[in-house]
């Protein structure tokens, strides 16, 4: 659970979907050329200097932010950090998260990502490839046991953070708490690079529950 935890506050990096998507004969070759630019090794001389923010020896976009993207959804961030950033797929990640829900989040709750690779200063989309990418859950709350284990994984018990759907309507603060990520299998394509995501939830009506905008970098 601490990781499935993570992995949707970073977005996100590693997403999983419901189901894959296909492409059809007429798609199948486009959809290889954007696969083979998103392999490309991300050098720093390929990006202009006027984007770079040098950390070690690579190049990134700079540090990681979030913003709302619809001030009306009831689903709102009020404070989101991570650190390290550039942000790492395995080992130590501290998370300080503060949101509110205006509704009650029940059953029914779909999800939709965008992902976003730069690629020499170009935001490339990534395709839904294999469950990875920018894809859509078609029922978050199946995705996690609606009755959570007795070893919920703390300090969430602590600070009144649900574990399961539904989840009550309310004001929901996780102070800085480090966690240990194991290793996250994806892609050697997907495991480095500068990242924007786009998040938006629906309620079964349709009616947009959220949304979230974020840059990061991966390292």
């Amino acid at each position: 659970m601490t990781s499935r935890i993570v992995q949707v506050l970073l977005l996100f990096v590693a997403v999983s979907c419901v189901a894959s998507k296909s492409f059809s004969k007429s798609d199948e070759f486009t959809h290889q050329q954007i696969m083979k630019l998103l392999s490309l090794p991300q050098k720093s001389e390929m990006i202009p200097n006027v984007f770079k923010v040098k950390i070690g020896d690579k190049a990134f976009l700079g540090a990681f932010t979030w913003s709302n993207c619809n001030s009306s959804a009831p689903l709102k961030l009020n404070s989101l950090s991570i650190s390290p950033d550039p942000v790492k797929l395995s080992g130590d990640l501290t998370v300080a998260v503060n949101g509110t829900a205006d509704v009650n989040v029940v059953q029914g709750l779909s999800a939709k990502l965008v992902i976003k690779k730069k690629i020499a200063g170009i935001e490339i989309e990534i395709p839904c490839e294999s469950n990875i990418g920018s894809c859509t859950y078609n029922d978050v709350c199946s995705m996690i046991p609606s009755t959570p284990p007795a070893d919920c994984p703390a300090p969430l018990p602590t600070y009144k953070i649900p574990c399961s759907c539904p989840v009550p309507k309310g004001n929901y603060v996780l102070p800085k708490t480090t966690f240990t990520i194991p290793p996250i299998p994806v892609p050697g394509w997907l495991a480095s690079g500068d990242y924007s995501i786009g998040v938006k939830a629906y309620d079964k009506a349709g009616n947009n529950l959220a949304c979230y905008n974020f840059k990061l970098a991966l390292a």
